[in-house]
């Protein structure tokens, strides 16, 4: 990026705590998470088992570590009392998103997503790339890469279209490289589009120091 100076200087220079006040994101494990969920969806067969799924969503939800308190604060679920009434296929959809609570840590998020959506096609940037960054992938595809087939298709069924989002490290890493392949020129009429790019540059960064995770989005 030339005499903007190179995104990658930020990152070494102000390396940020996360806090209640910044962008929110997560790291998440999502071997050790996809093996617990798969082995209580193999359980539904039964009722002892439809029982230890949604008893393990509770005991999630009713856990007070802050950082769980604060990824549950973005997921959309019914009362929690619903679950025992009468199990529904959605329900699976709720569980999925609680259950990753205990297989997550916090990282910065992105400061403006939508800022990342609109302005960046303005560096050269394709709209769908730009979107993806901001919002990442469908959360149904995540269980597609990682979940026992039959549990995919499940949730395939029942997690709504919109439902955004992850990037795995693949996508983390192709994003980091346009930014670094990104043309100086660009920027002398959009100086204003230098701290955007540092926060992508910052964020991506550190989700990439972290091997084995997918970066896990707030939702949109």
């Amino acid at each position: 990026m030339g005499g903007t100076g190179h995104p990658g200087a930020a990152v070494d220079r102000r390396a940020r705590a996360v806090s209640a006040d910044m962008g929110a994101a997560w790291l998440l494990d999502a071997k050790s998470f996809h093996d617990e969920f798969d082995e209580l969806f193999a359980g539904l067969g039964d009722r002892g088992g439809l029982e230890r799924f949604w008893g393990r969503a509770l005991g999630v939800c009713s856990d007070d570590d802050p950082d769980v308190r604060r990824y549950l604060a973005t997921v959309e679920v019914r009362p929690p009392q619903q679950w025992a009434a009468r199990f529904e296929d959605t329900h699976l959809a709720e569980w999925y998103r609680i259950l990753m609570a205990p297989h997550l840590r916090p990282t910065a998020g992105l400061q403006s997503p939508g800022a990342v959506k609109d302005r960046l096609p303005d560096l050269g940037w394709a709209r769908r790339d730009c979107r993806r960054l901001a919002f990442g992938r469908e959360l149904c595809t995540l269980a597609q890469e990682y979940a026992d087939p039959d549990c995919a298709e499940v949730l395939a069924t029942v997690l709504p279209v919109g439902v955004k989002g992850w990037l795995s490290q693949d996508d983390i890493t192709a994003f980091l490289d346009a930014l670094q392949a990104l043309d100086r020129d660009y920027f002398r009429d959009r100086q204003n589009l230098v701290p955007l790019v540092e926060d992508v540059y910052q964020v991506l960064g550190a989700a990439a120091a972290v091997s084995g995770r997918v970066l896990l989005l707030p939702p949109g």
